[in-house]
């Protein structure tokens, strides 16, 4: 009975492990839409940048920021609004002036602002004061600062695969940024998809790009998350963390936790119109791709997508609309370093949406949670690394999930949704001939990549390349942690390749079902650990590493196991006693990092702690009153206390 009455917050645990670790970003960055590129002759955008010399990833560039000081202070104190500043900007030596520059970025950029950083990522656009003003044609440069990323590859191994792959995708290399002459930190430069990038891809009329994204507050029910019912969140991580969910898990399930938890907040019908599924004949049911327009689309641009969408969910001629070669290619690369940060999963971002006469494209986009590494136990781990707290809960005979990411199907790529609910993938897969043509581009690319040794080449080039600024602290990471992502690097790419292979020559299943029934020859990824190229701690303030340990402890005590099981076991005992959460307090003050955030943040948590014990208490009194009600609603019941219960 006990278990009934606080069922709505016995999953709180899970919740924060998952979604706070993770720090999915809610919102969408504003956005200002240009019209659409149609370059006119004398007009300085032109693919000349892609022969200039920054592109050339076998060296570190140097881009210097010139810019004075005030400027730079008050950008970085207020990078959150995220406003362009002007400097000069120096490319291996050649001087480019007058540019904007500004931070960039979602939980990454409030995160690292509170941490006091300046270890921003940065756009850079050449023509935000003078349209004159071009790196030899190209219009914007991102500078990406290698968060979330212990190997620091994965951006640029996933856009090479790209480009190699035959894929419109960015350019990019590794640089160092400096400011006024001082070495700031490595980033990986990356073309920015814009009127340069379409010049280069589509031509002087370069259709129309849009960013769809599902992380719209407005198409999300975040109430799902507090909402208790069979099947609801709360429900799931409650059976997920006292270990009963996957108790009858078989070999060949996966155990996905983070789509089992969250999957009740990012469903199909939320997620529709990023997902380009028809929603009805009105532009204004589509109001989520406009808003996230690259260029400004007109009535006729919004009415033509809107019918290639239709035309896409259709029954017949669902590929008429695309561009099929481009998209194979996509998602042939895409699912071989397992993305699930974008289209293919619950998160329906990190892609541009290209369309030209009615044709659609992707275009790949934010690599740095690619590779398996957006998880859940990639984020717990990373986040509780060396607390002596095991944050991953009983999974029974369902794969780990560094198997499940080196073994993930390639016919069936993606991950906690149906294929249905990804039409553009599902058009293509789902008809014989082009799963046929999928395959044979596949095939080529682990030829050409994998299978000649050229991709292990590039690896060993780009360890020796990054390792000396890795060790100069231009990164996030210690020399340790980049090894131990590194190597892991170097595993996945060799033991994926492998299982590929063997799923196209039918040794291995390609889709979900298959291996579930037959998981007998999965490759077994020996000595690997994918959680090791996952870090999501570099991205939570004030995160010291004695303060995680000493909290656990501190609310677990000795009444309650150091695991998962024990955490919601705890949370039961403080929902029947809420008040005892306040006599924590003199412990939690005992732990040193605690007292430094209490010294900074003295007023944010001490009411923290009373609104928790409040919210405690108020449940508690909510549950007994409902009981009361129960009870006394039935004839000759007795009503009943639930501290008796």
């Amino acid at each position: 009975m006990r278990k009934n009455i606080n069922k709505e917050l016995a999953g709180f645990v899970g919740m924060l492990l998952a979604i706070g670790a993770v720090t999915v970003p809610l919102t969408q960055v504003p956005r200002t839409s240009a019209a659409a590129p149609e370059v006119p002759a004398e007009s300085p955008i032109s693919d000349d940048y892609a022969d200039a010399g920054l592109f050339d990833d076998t060296i570190v560039h140097t881009i210097n920021v010139l810019i004075d000081k005030k400027d730079w202070r008050w950008m970085t104190t207020h990078a959150t609004e995220e406003q362009y500043v002007t400097c000069d900007v120096e490319i291996d030596g050649e001087r480019f002036e007058n540019v904007g520059i500004r931070p960039k970025g979602n939980s990454s950029l409030s995160s690292i602002s509170q941490q006091g950083s300046t270890h921003f990522s940065y756009k850079l656009e050449f023509d935000h004061y003078d349209p004159a003003v071009t790196y030899h044609g190209l219009d914007k440069l991102c500078l990406n600062n290698l968060g979330q990323d212990p190997s620091c590859m994965k951006d640029f191994m996933a856009y090479h695969l790209m480009n190699d792959a035959g894929v419109a995708a960015p350019l990019s290399s590794y640089a160092v940024m400096q400011v006024n002459g001082q070495d700031l930190e490595l980033c990986l430069a990356v073309e920015a998809v814009e009127d340069s990038f379409c010049v280069r891809n589509y031509g002087a009329d370069g259709g129309q790009l849009y960013k769809p994204d599902s992380f719209s507050i407005d198409t999300l029910d975040t109430s799902a998350m507090l909402d208790y019912h069979e099947g609801s969140s709360l429900w799931v991580n409650e059976q997920i963390m006292d270990g009963t969910y996957f108790a009858d898990a078989q070999a060949g399930d996966r155990a996905d936790i983070l789509g089992t938890m969250l999957g009740s907040v990012f469903t199909p019908e939320q997620t529709a119109v990023a997902s380009l599924r028809y929603v009805g004949g009105h532009t204004d049911d589509y109001a989520d791709l406009w808003d996230s327009a690259v260029f400004d689309p007109s009535k006729a641009d919004k009415v033509r997508l809107v019918e290639s969408i239709e035309r896409l969910n259709g029954e017949t001629d669902r590929q008429s609309v695309l561009d099929v070669d481009a998209l194979l290619r996509y998602f042939a690369a895409h699912s071989f370093v397992n993305n699930y940060d974008g289209y293919t999963s619950l998160f329906v971002h990190n892609f541009y949406l290209h369309e030209q006469d009615g044709i659609l494209s992707l275009v790949p986009w934010d690599y740095n949670l690619a590779f398996g590494s957006f998880t859940y136990e990639g984020a717990a781990t990373s986040v509780l690394a060396g607390s002596g707290f095991d944050p991953i809960p009983e999974t029974g005979e369902a794969m780990d999930i560094t198997a499940s990411m080196i073994n993930y199907p390639i016919d069936t790529p993606v991950y906690s949704v149906d294929m249905a609910d990804r039409p553009l993938l599902d058009a293509l897969l789902s008809d014989p001939a082009t799963l046929a043509r999928y395959h044979e581009i596949y095939d080529a690319l682990l030829t050409e990549c994998f299978e000649n040794g050229r991709y292990a080449a590039l690896f060993d080039q780009t360890c020796a390349l990054l390792r000396p600024y890795v060790q100069d602290g231009l990164t996030f990471y210690e020399t340790a942690q980049f090894e131990r992502g590194a190597e892991t690097m170097g595993q996945y790419l060799g033991y994926r390749a492998e299982s590929v292979r063997a799923q196209l020559d039918g040794t291995l299943p390609a889709t979900l079902d298959g291996q579930r029934e037959d998981p007998s020859d999965l490759i077994d990824p020996v000595g690997m650990d994918i959680t090791a190229l996952s870090d999501f701690a570099s991205l939570m303030p004030l995160l010291d590493a004695e303060l995680i340990p000493g909290v656990l402890r501190v609310f677990l005590q000795d009444r309650y196991a150091y695991t998962t099981k024990g955490a919601v076991a705890a949370i039961h005992g403080y929902l029947d006693d809420p008040l005892s959460l306040l006599g924590r307090i003199p412990a939690l003050l005992e732990i040193r990092a605690v007292r430094a955030m209490v010294w900074e943040k003295a007023a944010p948590v001490v009411v923290i702690v009373v609104l928790m014990t409040i919210l405690l208490v108020l449940v508690r009194t909510h549950r007994r009153r409902e009981l009361r009600r129960a009870a006394n609603a039935v004839p000759g019941s007795v009503a009943l206390d639930p501290f008796f219960v």
